[in-house]
Formats: C-alpha cells, sequence, structure tokens
C-alpha cells in the first residue's frame, strides 16, 4: 500500500495482480512525507537500486497536518475498509484511490506456482479445491460497492490504456519496465490447457469470484 501525497493517489494492493511492480513504480514519485509499505528484502532492493523510495512512514503515523495519530502498522495488503477508517478523511476523500485486479482464472494460477506448484504434491484441482478463500481475497482487500469502495480499478490487462485515461502515462512508461516476482510462473504453462485438464473446478472459480467475473466482463481462458 503506498498514499503518494504529490500525485495525490492512495494505492491499495491486491494479490497476485503486479501489485508490487506498480508500488515500485509508484515509490519514484513518492516524497519524504509518504507512506511506504514494506515489501520482500529481494523486492526492497531492487526498488532501492532503482533509486526510488523504499519502506516509510508505515507504522503509528502521526499526521502532522490533521493532528491525528495512528497507531500500529499499515501492512502491503491492508484492507480499504481499514484504511478509511485509520486515515485522515481528508486524504481519504480527496485522493484518487486506486488499485489492480485481474481475471481470476489466471489470478489462481498465479497463487497455485507462488507456493510452488506441483512441487508441493498438489495438483491444481486440488489446490483450488482446498483452497477457496483464496479466491476471494482481492475482494476483501478491495471492495467493489460499499463505503470502502474505490475511485478506480485498473484492469491487469488493460492497465497501459487505464492509467493514460488517468494522465498517469509516466507512470506507465516506469512501471512497464520492473517485473517483480516474474519468475515465479513457468513461462510454458498455458491457462487454457490447464482448465481443459481440470474442468471440475471451472465453476467453483465462477460462483467463487461471480462478482469481480461480472463486473470486469472476465471470461475463461480459451483454448483450441
Amino acid at each position: 500500500m503506498i498514499i503518494c501525497n504529490p500525485l495525490k493517489i492512495i494505492f491499495v494492493k491486491t494479490k497476485k495482480t503486479a501489485g508490487t511492480s506498480f508500488e515500485i513504480a509508484l515509490s519514484k514519485f513518492c516524497e519524504s512525507n509518504c507512506v511506504i509499505t514494506p515489501l520482500t528484502p529481494n523486492d526492497e532492493a531492487l526498488r532501492k537500486s532503482l533509486g526510488f523510495r523504499t519502506a516509510q512512514n508505515y507504522k503509528n503515523i502521526y499526521w502532522r497536518e490533521y493532528h491525528l495519530k495512528t497507531n500500529g502498522m499499515f501492512s502491503s495488503h491492508i484492507s480499504a475498509s481499514i484504511l478509511c477508517e485509520t486515515i485522515p478523511k481528508e486524504i481519504w476523500n480527496n485522493y484518487k484511490k486506486i488499485t489492480i485486479f485481474r481475471n481470476p482464472f489466471e489470478t489462481i494460477i498465479s497463487k497455485y506456482f507462488w507456493i510452488g506448484g506441483e512441487k508441493t504434491g498438489m495438483h491444481f484441482s486440488n489446490f483450488v479445491k482446498k483452497n477457496k478463500s483464496l479466491l476471494k481475497d482481492n475482494l476483501r482487500i478491495a471492495p467493489l460497492k460499499g463505503k470502502s469502495k474505490l475511485d478506480f480499478y485498473l484492469k491487469y490487462e488493460n492497465i497501459e490504456e487505464d492509467l493514460q485515461s488517468l494522465k498517469l502515462k509516466k507512470l506507465y512508461d516506469v512501471f512497464k519496465n520492473i517485473h517483480a516476482k516474474s519468475n515465479i510462473r513457468p513461462k510454458n504453462i498455458s491457462s487454457a490447457n490447464l482448465y481443459k485438464a481440470n474442468s471440475d473446478i471451472i465453476s467453483i472459480i465462477e460462483d467463487e469470484c461471480k462478482d469481480e467475473i461480472e463486473y470486469f466482463g472476465y471470461n475463461l481462458p480459451k483454448y483450441n
């Protein structure tokens, strides 16, 4: 999560949506008074090597301008519902609140390989069946409705156009050259073929992710 004062952006970080790369890019535009939550040591090292700001101001924050103290620590994937209750209302109401969503059929594959894929001894189908709650992660972090609804939901698949529409082309130009965690998922894995071999879990994902599938118009990856 990042609160970037110069750009007046609150970035809420969902999971397996290129959020780390986006955070690193956004850090370039931050100043000393911005909130930047920690990344993994390797990702922080990458951020530092680029000359961008690393984790700062993420615990026990005193918002001097608003005479408000926030006790505790902000984490990387803190939910929008917690943020809207803890940061100054002036910031929540006046900054652009953005996040990234990705086709849930793709996101759950990335989560599977993030924990090790078949090296764990668990086939993809069993992983999904035993971890249905993971399919709801991003909606818990960034709800699509309610008082903690965000202003802009960038689509992973359309992020260049989405950022340009927000007049954030300079941010995209930095983001496009950062590929954090890009070597986790094997390059030879076809999403379509993976679902063809595990068709029994398609309905599970459709049911659990119904809201975001409908909201963003996502579809099952097609195979020949």
